[in-house]
């Protein structure tokens, strides 16, 4: 093979490569923006986080993001009545399907830092040990 052969087929695989990359910003970040505000307790996607009142002795650090506290909290209380949810002695991780919401959960050492999410909507907690 030629070295001119081998330079035009690099050239044409990197202009490939590059035209998949290009497009739109407004597609890449979730769509033009429509000018209306979203509904009440309900957040924009990447919307920061908002802390919460756990109302839990055995939990802390509730954080929601595109779902109401008091949502937020029914999760969290799903999470701790489900015996899924429970890391098996010894295990330093684990999910769950909690409320509809898949949850992960990790030990760290202030607990089990717990984060659970759906469709456009997380929560984030810490577990008390």
């Amino acid at each position: 093979m030629s070295l001119r052969l081998v330079a035009l087929l690099m050239a044409g695989a990197l202009a490939a490569g590059l035209a998949v990359g290009c497009g739109d910003s407004s597609t890449e970040t979730g769509g033009p923006s429509t000018g209306t505000e979203p509904a009440p307790g309900q957040a924009p996607i990447g919307a920061s986080a908002k802390s919460c009142d756990a109302n839990a002795a055995a939990a802390a650090a509730l954080r929601a993001t595109g779902i109401t506290c008091d949502e937020a909290r029914e999760v969290l209380y799903g999470w701790q009545r489900e015996p899924a949810c429970a890391l098996p002695r010894g295990a330093s991780r684990g999910s769950c399907l909690a409320r509809s919401y898949r949850c992960q959960s990790v030990h760290s050492g202030r607990g089990l830092a717990v984060s659970c999410a759906r469709e456009d909507q997380s929560i984030a907690f810490l577990a008390k040990p």
